[in-house]
C-alpha cells in the first residue's frame, strides 16, 4: 500500500503534526498535542462524513500502518522544537 506522509502545521493543532495520508483516501495524524512524551494518532475516513455506509471497509496493512506511523513519529522527533 501507497502512502505519503507530511510535517506540517494545522491552525486546529499548537504543535506540528505528521499527517499519512493512505492511496485509498484514508488518513492519519500524528501528534504531540498534550505531551512530548505521548504521541496520538486521530484517523479520518472520507467515508466517515456522510450518511452512507461503506459496502466494505478501508483495510490498511498493519504492518504499512506501523511502518508509517514509526515514520511519522521519528520526523516529529526531529523536528522537535521546544514552546516557548
Amino acid at each position: 500500500m501507497n502512502y505519503e506522509i507530511d510535517v506540517c502545521s494545522d491552525s486546529a493543532y499548537e504543535e506540528l503534526i505528521a499527517e499519512i495520508r493512505f492511496e485509498h483516501g484514508d488518513s492519519v495524524v500524528v501528534s504531540q498535542e498534550h505531551s512530548r512524551d505521548q504521541f496520538e494518532v486521530s484517523i479520518y475516513s472520507h467515508i466517515r462524513n456522510t450518511d452512507e455506509l461503506p459496502e466494505q471497509p478501508n483495510l490498511i496493512d498493519l504492518d504499512d500502518f506501523l511502518c508509517a506511523v514509526a515514520k511519522a513519529k521519528e520526523r516529529l522527533r526531529l523536528l522537535d522544537v521546544p514552546r516557548a
